[in-house]
């Protein structure tokens, strides 16, 4: 049985304002890069873009099939190395009706004997082709090179890029050493990754300009220091976690490893690979680029319409092109028949190997968070003897909210994850006494969370946790009734962890008004699978239909 695994996936669109014949271009430097590939030189019809065939001996299986304002093709190139290995390219140009022109390709790897791995790519045609002439990934002008952004205007740009909700394609941001304004000194790395990913996401260094970012996208999604963060499909700093778009810092690019190698090398193709995955996940990548299969077989349809609808044919001429077109039809059928039980077949064997990874993760995630939980454990026996040493003191609660991230970092870690919504929401907070929003957070931290992790006998752990919630002044409560949750939009819920979670609890302080200087409201969930508490906004009360 072959395996048949989807590799990459490019999608540009090339202007026509620029370049009045983009569409011929584009095709020539493909017929070219064909031309190289295939072993025989492409017959004359290939030059003037008509449909052809080759399947001469000693020649790579390559066919293109054309119609006004559309060309399509498809070429089997054998594996140099790797016996039953064949690469297959697909490709398509289509105009549109502002003139521009669509170009796609996607990449397979058809293995038949063993799967040996392999790095992924791009066919080098798509780097020639955004070489000579200006092409678009997500409504952004792609290039081989990373986008430098150094002022303002440009973090404008990226902004509005990375917050995009129509963006298919990464971001990735390599960012300069702090104070330093050469991206020179981030260009190795980020020009290699450019270069292998032209067209599939969109590179960039961050020159000088992390502070101007961050004030627009908030620390928490920030990065500078020569880090990297990848900034995903669906950025929205107001709802997600930081950990939904990666950031990886310099320190740990340095100790990267993957398979044999390490450091930044490995690092890098990490960067490639997950980027080109991405190209070929999603439930619509079959409308964006449809297979060549299905094109061969829309386009037949069409030219065998036309000819029946003809007059300009005598019935004999008609009748021979209909029966031309209706074999090709069937062929194309029979092709896509066998092509979609192949797909069938792999698919079953992708998802065997997916359920394969998804169970090492697994293991994996439950390894790390055995040793999350030992090291809490290991630092709650260590604070009780310090405690009992009379050496624990509390940490210093501070009069504003100014480094609440920090102290919360510093604080909380592995008992109560503060999410970057209520960060956001205490920056704009004009609650009258901040002292009490960190004592809430560590009556979380010292009371609620050993409470929901309490064994049996230990029901004094809630009474312990109610004293200290009225000695504050404030009680826990469910947050809203679970029948008008759904009336209340996304109000009561977060984005945690690829998942939309309720905020079904928060802490309040006493009386009813809503005045943001005096009305104290903290909303929460526990996390039964980490063992935390999860505060998703703080601390003015949440908008209801009454308010």
């Amino acid at each position: 049985m072959h395996l048949v695994r989807p590799i990459s996936q490019v999608v540009l669109k090339i202007p026509k304002n620029l370049n009045a014949s983009a569409f011929e271009d584009t095709r020539r430097v493909i017929l070219e890069w064909i031309n190289r590939r295939a072993g025989k030189h492409l017959p004359e019809e290939a030059w003037k873009g008509e449909s052809f065939t080759l399947h001469e001996i000693g020649a790579q299986p390559v066919e293109a099939i054309a119609i006004e304002g559309y060309w399509a093709a498809r070429l089997d190139d054998a594996d140099r190395e790797v016996a039953q290995r064949v690469w297959t390219t697909e490709i398509s140009i289509a105009e549109i009706n502002d003139g521009s022109v669509l170009f796609g390709t996607r990449l397979h790897c058809v293995t038949g004997g063993e799967d040996r791995p392999f790095d992924p790519s791009i066919p080098r045609f798509v780097r020639d082709i955004i070489s000579v002439q200006d092409a678009y990934l997500d409504g952004h002008m792609v290039s081989v090179k990373p986008w430098i952004v150094d002022s303002y205007e440009e973090v404008d740009k990226l902004y509005l890029l990375l917050i995009d909700p129509h963006r298919h394609s990464e971001v990735i941001v390599f960012s300069t050493p702090n104070d330093s304004a050469n991206p020179d000194e981030m260009t190795d790395m980020a020009s290699r990754v450019a270069k292998k990913i032209a067209g599939v996401a969109h590179v960039v260094i961050l020159a000088r300009a992390s502070w101007q970012l961050s004030t627009r996208v908030g620390e928490e999604f920030s990065v500078y220091g020569q880090a990297v963060r990848t900034y995903r499909p669906g950025f929205d700093p107001s709802v997600e976690t930081r950990f939904a778009h990666p950031l990886v810092l310099a320190n740990r690019i340095a100790e990267w490893e993957k398979r044999e190698e390490k450091g930044p090398i490995a690092y890098e193709k990490f960067l490639v690979s997950q980027a080109l995955r991405r190209s070929i996940s999603g439930r619509d990548i079959e409308q964006r680029l449809p297979r060549f299969a299905t094109v061969r077989h829309l386009i037949n349809e069409k030219l065998l319409q036309r000819v029946q609808s003809d007059t300009r044919l005598s019935y004999k001429e008609q009748l021979a092109q209909e029966q031309e077109y209706t074999a090709e039809l069937q062929k194309a059928l029979r092709e896509q028949e066998q092509e979609f039980e192949k797909q069938r077949q792999d698919d079953d064997a992708l998802i065997v190997m997916a359920e394969n990874e998804r169970d090492q993760a697994r293991e994996e995630s439950q390894q790390f968070k055995a040793q999350s939980l030992h090291l809490r454990h290991r630092v709650e026996t260590l604070e009780e003897e310090l405690k009992n040493a009379g050496r624990f003191t509390q940490p210093e609660i501070p009069d504003n909210l100014a480094d609440l991230e920090q102290w919360c970092n510093e604080n909380l870690s592995g008992f109560v994850e503060v999410h970057n919504r209520a960060f956001r929401a205490a920056k704009g907070s004009q609650y009258s006494d901040p002292s009490l929003i960190f004592k809430a957070l560590l009556v979380l931290r010292d009371y609620y969370v050993p409470m929901r992790q309490r064994q049996e006998g230990e029901d004094h752990l809630k009474e312990k946790f109610e004293k200290k919630c009225q000695k504050l002044g404030i009680m826990e409560a469910p947050s809203i009734d679970k029948l008008r949750k759904g009336e209340e939009g996304d109000a009561y819920h977060v984005k945690y962890l690829g998942e939309t979670r309720f905020l079904d609890r928060h802490l309040k302080n006493k009386g009813n008004s809503r005045d943001p200087r005096r009305c104290f409201r903290l909303y929460f969930f526990w996390d039964d699978e980490n063992g935390q508490v999860v505060v998703g906004w703080l601390p003015s009360h949440l908008a209801t239909r009454i308010t």
